[in-house]
Parts: C-alpha cells; sequence; structure tokens
C-alpha cells in the first residue's frame, strides 16, 4: 500500500492507478452497509408496529377495538384525512398572515402518515391477544440500541476477529473509512449556530458548563494518562456532547482508529442504558419536579434515543425540558470540533516548537487543518439563513447521509482488531465512565440548586 498522495492518512493511495487494488474492499463494505441499512429499516418499522399494537391490544382489553381489519384502516384513513385537511387550512392562514406581514405566525406541521398494521398481525392482537414476536423482536432491539452502525461495527468486529477478512478486500475496506466525511459534511444541515439560544441563562450556562468542561477534562486527564490522542479526542466529544454524532464529527479531526470508535460509542451506549433504567427512580428518590429532571438528563444521559426514553418516561414536562436542552448540546458540535482542532492539531504544534524553533501557529492550522470541517460549517451556516427545508434534510439524511456513514462504518467494524483493543488498554473506558458519571452527579445538583421554574417550557 502507498502512502502518498491522496491517502488521507490511511495508507491508501486515491488514485485510478490503485483502483483495482481498493475495488473489491469497497465493494464489500457497500453491500454489508446496504444489509446493515434493511436491517435499520425492518427493524424500526417493526418499532413502530409494535408501538401501534399495543394501542390496537389496549382498546381490545378495554372492548373498545374496531369490528374487523378493513374498520381499522378505514378508521385511520379518515384519522389522517382529516388531519390533512386541517393542515391544507392552516397553511393557507399562514401565507396569508405572513403576506400580511405577521412575524410571530409560525408555519403549520404537515402531518405524517399513520402506522398501520398487518392483516396478519392485526387478527393476531385482537384474537390471541398477544403481539406478534417479530414486532417484540424489532422493538427490544430498538431499545438496546442496535441500529446500522452499531450492526456494522458489531458484526464487522466479529468478521474481522473470527473468519478473517481476505486480502484481496484489505485495502479497499481500509479505503472505505474516510467516506464517513462526506456524511459529517452533510451532517451540518442539521445544525444552527443560533441553537444555543434557545434557552435561557441557566439552560445556556449548565450546556456550557457541562458539555465543554467534560471535553476538556477528558482531552487533559487522558493526555495525563497517555492515552492515544484519537481515542481520548472521539471519547470526549463523545462523553461531554451528544454521544455518537459528536465522536463522529470529531474523529477524522484526531485521527480516531477504528478500534477508537469501538471504545467510544461502547462507552456512550453502556452509560446510556445504564442512565435510562436508574435515572428515573433516581430522580424520584430526589424528589426533582419533571422539568427539573428533563434538565438532568438533557445534560447527563449521552445518546439523544436514549435521552428521550428516560425523560418521556418521567412526564411530558420533563421530555420538553431534555428536548430543548439536547438541542442546546447538540448545537455544541461545531465548537468541540474547534476545540478538538486546537488541543489535539495546534497545541502540539506550538509545544513542538519550544525548542527553539518557531511555529507559525496559521501554517500549521492550514496543513493541517481537516478540510472537510469547513463543508460541514459552510452546512451549519446555510442552515442558519434557512437554505434546507425539512424536506431537503430529509432527503440528505435518507440518500446521502446513511450511505455514506454505511459504507464507512462497513470499514471501521471490518478493521476493528481484539489486538488493537489489548493495545488501547482501558484507560479511556475508564475515563470516559468515571467523567460520564461525574458530569451527572454534578448536573444533578446544578439543576436541583437552580430549581424547575428556570428550565420549565411552555409546550
Amino acid at each position: 500500500m502507498g502512502s502518498g498522495g491522496n491517502s488521507g492518512g490511511i495508507g491508501v493511495e486515491y488514485s485510478f492507478k490503485n483502483l483495482p487494488k481498493m475495488l473489491p474492499g469497497l465493494l464489500l463494505c457497500a453491500v454489508f452497509g446496504w444489509a446493515a441499512l434493511q436491517w435499520d429499516t425492518t427493524m424500526g418499522g417493526w418499532n413502530r408496529n409494535f408501538k401501534e399494537a399495543e394501542k390496537v391490544l389496549k382498546a381490545v382489553n378495554e372492548g373498545k377495538a374496531p369490528a374487523d381489519y378493513a374498520e381499522y384502516k378505514q378508521k385511520h384513513a379518515d384519522g389522517f384525512a382529516k388531519k390533512t385537511e386541517e393542515f391544507k387550512a392552516a397553511e393557507e392562514a399562514f401565507k396569508t398572515a405572513k403576506a400580511a406581514g405577521d412575524k410571530t405566525v409560525k408555519a403549520p406541521k404537515k402531518p405524517s402518515k399513520p402506522t398501520v398494521i398487518a392483516e396478519s398481525d392485526f387478527n393476531s392482537v385482537t384474537q390471541a391477544k398477544s403481539i406478534p414476536g417479530n414486532l417484540k423482536f424489532g422493538n427490544l432491539m430498538i431499545s438496546f440500541q442496535m441500529t446500522y452502525v452499531a450492526v456494522l461495527l458489531l458484526v464487522g468486529m466479529l468478521i474481522r476477529n473470527t473468519i478473517g477478512i481476505a486480502e484481496v478486500f484489505k485495502a479497499g475496506t481500509v479505503a472505505a473509512r474516510p467516506l464517513i466525511k462526506p456524511g459529517i459534511i452533510i451532517l451540518g444541515a442539521y445544525y444552527m449556530w443560533s441553537d444555543v439560544l434557545k434557552v435561557g441563562v441557566f439552560g445556556l450556562a449548565l450546556v456550557v458548563a457541562f458539555v465543554m468542561g467534560t471535553q476538556v477534562l477528558i482531552s487533559f486527564w487522558a493526555r495525563r494518562a497517555k492515552v492515544d490522542p484519537g481515542l481520548a479526542g472521539v471519547m470526549g466529544a463523545g462523553v461531554g456532547v451528544c454521544g455518537v454524532s459528536a465522536a463522529v464529527a470529531v474523529a477524522p479531526v484526531v485521527n480516531a482508529k477504528p478500534r477508537d470508535f469501538f471504545y467510544a460509542i461502547g462507552t456512550i451506549l453502556l452509560f446510556g442504558t445504564v442512565g435510562l433504567f436508574t435515572f428515573p427512580y433516581i430522580g424520584q428518590a430526589l424528589g426533582m419536579s419533571q422539568p427539573v429532571f428533563g434538565a438532568w438528563v438533557g445534560t447527563a444521559i449521552l445518546n439523544t434515543a436514549q435521552l428521550v426514553a428516560a425523560a418521556s418516561w418521567y412526564g411530558h414536562e420533563s421530555l420538553l425540558t431534555a428536548n430543548v436542552i439536547n438541542i442546546v448540546r447538540v448545537g455544541f458540535i461545531p465548537l468541540i470540533v474547534l476545540w478538538a482542532i486546537y488541543f489535539y492539531v495546534v497545541k502540539p504544534a506550538v509545544e513542538a516548537g519550544h525548542e527553539g524553533q518557531k511555529i507559525n501557529v496559521w501554517e500549521v492550522i492550514s496543513s493541517k487543518f481537516p478540510i472537510f470541517v469547513f463543508g460541514f460549517f459552510i452546512m451549519v451556516t446555510m442552515n442558519e439563513f434557512g437554505f434546507f427545508t425539512a424536506e431537503h434534510r430529509s432527503i440528505l439524511a435518507h440518500e446521502l447521509l446513511k450511505l455514506f456513514f454505511a459504507i464507512g462504518f462497513a470499514g471501521v467494524g471490518l478493521n476493528i482488531a481484539f489486538d488493537d483493543l489489548k493495545k488501547a488498554g482501558g484507560s479511556a473506558f475508564i475515563i470516559g465512565v468515571l467523567s460520564g458519571t461525574l458530569k451527572a452527579v454534578l448536573a444533578a445538583l446544578a439543576v436541583m440548586a437552580i430549581g424547575g421554574d428556570a428550565f420549565k417550557i411552555k409546550g
């Protein structure tokens, strides 16, 4: 394998000359990624159908179930038609008000198509009073965060360390990893610089203190413990901000290895799973009101899905507060990327110049700054000025972002070797868990001291 040219630091030179060498592995990653996305779609569908089946089962137990499947389908169709008509009327009123210069009016939300379970599932619920096993399985997989990313990492690692990867595929699986970068650029369409202003002074102070504070703590602690910078970078971003998205955004900046993703994402999901099942009981034991609990989990639980689940478990007001805190927290991803550039790129270069050699900081930034980050920031700025609608973001997410991530993470998973995990040691895992725990404890004390009125959100 070459190391020059357009390698991007991965050991494979991108060129037409090397295309035959990379193509088999790239095709393998594409097929593996496609299969994982099919898993994601299937599990998501079964999970939605599980929730709908629960509603039908509740209606059956209360004696309010539809007489047959035709009535059930018609009821959903009539309900959707009514919501659609209401939306059209609200949309016309919105356009009229906007044309009249009313800047306070908000655009109505288009109703989503209702979930309708299959006739066989309907009959199973209404006659046997039991939810089908496949729907239960889908709900279980989603509850354990077994999304396409987790599948690609876990199954890829299993393949790599059992049957292994044939030599013909190795170059391509390594070359697939940088395809995560275009996905990160697209991810910028989901963030806005103004997101940090969506909560009041207390909420903003809470996010700044615990998001940036955790990132900085892990950065310095990991350096003192001599943890590899790539692993420390993704662990700090993941534990500090919002889990997987932040870790993915920072990874190319710190030259994270496949094993680094495994450690960081494993820590994030393990901590979040424990938090999901324990935080609601801890909140009740401490007498937290719903807004206070929402502010706590919005700050302390690392994964968005687990955060939402814990907040929903506690109550609706808790969910409203947690969602807003989480939006603000996610809005700090661009700042976390800037911190990673400073701490892991600029700072080491400046320190290396202390032996009498003068370092041009701008030269270091311009030569080592990951170009894709410019694309990410451009997309964030474009979204701030309203370039992307909800439809645009839906297309970007489903057609492009997941495609790039699926192929890239297939390459990551297939390159996670147990030997690399052993070499990395457990220091980063311990630092991540202890930092997350410290953040949770201090955040609980802070939100309880501030009080519920500061975090109450009308919705």
